[in-house]
């Protein structure tokens, strides 16, 4: 079976005017895919997608399935930069260069199980070399497309003293093709960067 289909930009413009989204959601993605060109796009089909709600004993909001068989990311996967936030968030307050791994379940099993469990979150991003901030999709109300920011470390403290975990879940992105839409720059795990056009 296969698991993604790959493009080249035209390809993957082809995807994003083709499918059933909103004016606002297209010019989201064609942001992205004219920012880095040269890019191989990809998308999830219905059998990664189902693959990854087995492997992860979670059932994937539709907008979630709707975004990732539209335009999931890159091939191969790279870590992100964002230029910004579509809301206001808190992040660390050393000056730091913060990167972040895009992907369903970005998270290992332990984080994952907990911000499935007690967050009531599904992990779609995470701060690479870092528990500071995951981005997640709300599993509760399935309605709502918004990307939230959690950190990991904040998250794990909460549980183990009891205390509530809803405050520290912050609204990050107002949709996943916003948040493909605030990456300028992208960075293979060896290092070499490229910055969005």
């Amino acid at each position: 079976m296969v698991q993604h289909t790959r493009g080249d930009a035209s390809a993957a413009a082809s995807w994003v005017w083709d499918a059933d989204l909103s004016q606002d959601h297209k010019r989201n993605y064609s942001r992205f895919i004219e920012r880095f060109p040269s890019s191989t796009f990809t998308r999830d089909t219905e059998h990664s997608l189902n693959a990854a709600e087995r492997n992860n004993g979670v059932a994937l909001p539709p907008h979630l399935r709707r975004f990732r068989s539209t335009l999931a990311f890159v091939q191969p996967s790279l870590l992100v930069q964002f230029d910004s936030y579509d809301y206001e968030i808190e992040m660390s307050e050393t000056e730091v260069e913060i990167w972040y791994a895009i992907g369903l379940g970005q998270a290992g099993d332990e984080t994952l199980a907990a911000f499935l469990e007690h967050a009531h979150g599904y992990v779609v991003g995470g701060w690479h070399g870092s528990d500071d901030s995951y981005l997640m999709v709300d599993i509760r109300n399935m309605d709502d497309e918004r990307i939230f920011e959690c950190g990991g470390d904040d998250l794990a403290y909460a549980v183990e003293d009891g205390d509530p975990v809803g405050n520290l879940v912050k609204p990050a992105f107002t949709s996943y093709s916003s948040m493909l839409s605030h990456i300028v720059a992208m960075r293979t795990w060896q290092g070499e960067i490229t910055r969005a056009r």
